[in-house]
């Protein structure tokens, strides 16, 4: 009996020694946890703003460099990482795809944004992808939500890792832009109606109007901003686009709430500096009001601005008013930065600015200089389409639609006259190689199953279509072409087969860099999602980018 004591008490011994051994590594792994925990807080910016600025190209920042001053572009672009080689996977076909492109780091294949307009097949109507008529318009008609947004963005990520501590914001120009950049979860999303001259918004979002752009309506100021006259901030004499083109620079004088045209709702508003100071002071103001970046959960503030000019058709940089407008742009980002940065700190802010796919040069450019190009109207070509379809299968109308290089052929009489529907589209892939400006037609069945290089027309094709809008024939366009709707407006602005884009960041211990390494628009998502230690979007395909997540 007594060595079976022994024996228990022994066992007892190493029992109490093991146990204190697990305490020891459980606390041990407790303090490790918690203060990779703090580190992750200490090392990620309490504040992301995010910048997408509507027709900004690098050729534009190249040329302008001496002119801007050294803490507004030249600022973001020193002393931050300037990514030269970033590029597009999806083509062009508005604003709404490329942000949410860039903010769920993915694809319309996945995310179903595929452009600024929508097709419905059931109603045959051309629509906004944001409309909505479940929703209400907050100071405006328009009942529009991101219920088309069929995966997270970076905005939503960081809302679901920290509800109710963490706060999204996002202003924009165009409702395009602030819905895709607020994404599903923002506190608050804004835009501007250059109509009614006042800041309007979707029920959508939890905190509808913001308490700071409802101020901006009520007291004046939103007016008074958009009242301003818009003239040479220099004398002409002093452009760039005079000394270098040995062209003389025009004079100008805008009024940014005059119509656009005489028979136009519309002002020039959206195209004017005016639109840009409306932005920045909003964003400035939400700041304030709402203590972004007051504590370790970050918050988000998205905005953009424009580049754009009144009436302008040419993509370079050849008129004094589109050089005023990138240097009154330059201006209004010094001083947002200073004044977030005076606020806050720098190494608590992180910036990220980049923009839309438009291309270097215009149709009409490359035109005069002997380079094919042109614009695509698919009204001749339909007509023709459906005269020769006609001529094959009986006085029929074969052709139900088209939009955004889509055809959407007359299913219900196909299966009516018991035609083969895959011959009927392989005849229509064919009919149109014959127009100008196209460069090939598919079936959307053969460009999903289909393997090949991701960085081919093929793959960016493929990458643009969703099933809910997808047409029954895809059409591509050669390249310098660009696709026009029924009122001549364009329908995406790069003909490219790839459109790189300006990409900058900076702040929040960003290291000053150059980087040539290819990087595509669906990295951007998951680099931030990496810096703020929260979940990728669930769509996300895109890569880290190393440069930043290394240093």
């Amino acid at each position: 009996m007594s060595d079976i004591h022994i024996i228990n008490k022994n066992l007892t011994v190493h029992h109490i020694f093991f146990m204190r051994n697990k305490l020891h590594i459980f606390l041990v792994f407790t303090i490790l946890h918690f203060f990779g925990i703090v580190s992750a807080q200490i090392n990620r910016p309490r504040l992301v703003i995010g910048i997408m600025v509507d027709g900004l190209k690098q050729k534009h920042i190249d040329e302008l460099w001496n002119t801007f001053d050294d803490n507004g572009f030249k600022r973001l672009i020193k002393d931050g990482a300037n990514f030269r080689n970033m590029q597009y996977n999806i083509v062009s076909a508005g604003n709404a795809s490329d942000v949410a492109n860039v903010m769920t780091g993915s694809i319309p294949f996945y995310n179903g944004i595929t452009g600024n307009l929508n097709f419905d097949r059931k109603t045959g109507n051309v629509q906004s992808i944001l409309q909505d008529e479940n929703q209400i318009g907050i100071g405006t008609l328009q009942t529009l939500s991101a219920h088309n947004l069929q995966s997270s963005t970076v905005a939503d990520e960081l809302k679901l890792a920290y509800p109710e501590k963490s706060k999204t914001y996002a202003i924009a120009i165009h409702p395009e832009n602030a819905i895709m950049l607020g994404g599903h979860t923002a506190n608050g999303v804004s835009w501007i109606d250059d109509i009614n001259l006042k800041w309007i918004t979707t029920g959508y979002f939890t905190e509808g109007l913001s308490r700071s752009a409802d101020e901006m309506n009520v007291n004046g100021e939103f007016k008074n901003i958009a009242s301003r006259k818009w003239e040479p901030m220099y004398p002409l004499r002093s452009y760039w686009s005079s000394k270098m083109l040995g062209t003389k620079a025009t004079d100008f004088n805008y009024n940014p709430t005059d119509k656009r045209t005489k028979r136009s709702l519309e002002t020039l508003l959206n195209t004017s500096p005016s639109a840009n100071t409306l932005i920045a002071e909003l964003g400035l103001k939400i700041l304030t009001n709402e203590n972004l970046g007051a504590d370790n959960y970050p918050d988000m503030l998205m905005l953009q601005f424009t580049v754009r000019t009144p009436k302008e058709k040419l993509n370079s940089l050849i008129s004094t008013e589109k050089e005023d407008m990138y240097i009154r742009l330059d201006r209004e980002i010094q001083n947002l930065m200073y004044k977030v940065n005076q606020k806050l700190g720098i190494e608590n802010v992180l910036y990220f600015m980049f923009s839309n796919q438009t291309d270097a040069y215009s149709p009409i450019e490359l035109g005069e200089n002997k380079i094919p190009a042109g614009y695509f109207s698919a009204n001749r070509s339909m007509a023709l389409l459906n005269s020769y379809l006609m001529a094959l299968y009986g006085q029929e109308k074969w052709v139900d639609s088209y939009f955004g290089k889509n055809i959407y052929l007359n299913k219900s009489k196909i299966e009516e006259r018991k035609l083969n529907f895959r011959e009927v589209q392989r005849v229509v892939c064919d009919f149109m190689l014959d127009f100008e400006g196209v460069q090939a037609a598919y079936i959307p069945s053969d460009l999903i199953t289909m393997g090949g290089n991701d960085n081919s027309e093929k793959v960016r094709i493929r990458n643009s279509i969703h099933k809910n809008n997808v047409g029954d024939v895809i059409v591509s366009l050669m390249p310098g072409w660009l696709e026009l709707d029924e009122k001549y407006g364009f329908i995406g602005e790069s003909g490219a087969v790839m459109t790189h884009m300006p990409f900058y960041m900076y702040g929040c211990k960003i290291k000053p860099q150059v980087v040539d390494k290819s990087y595509l628009t669906i990295d951007i998502a998951p680099t931030l999602s990496r810096i703020l230690n929260i979940p990728f979007p669930n769509a996300s395909i895109g890569k880290v980018m190393e440069e930043i997540v290394n240093q």
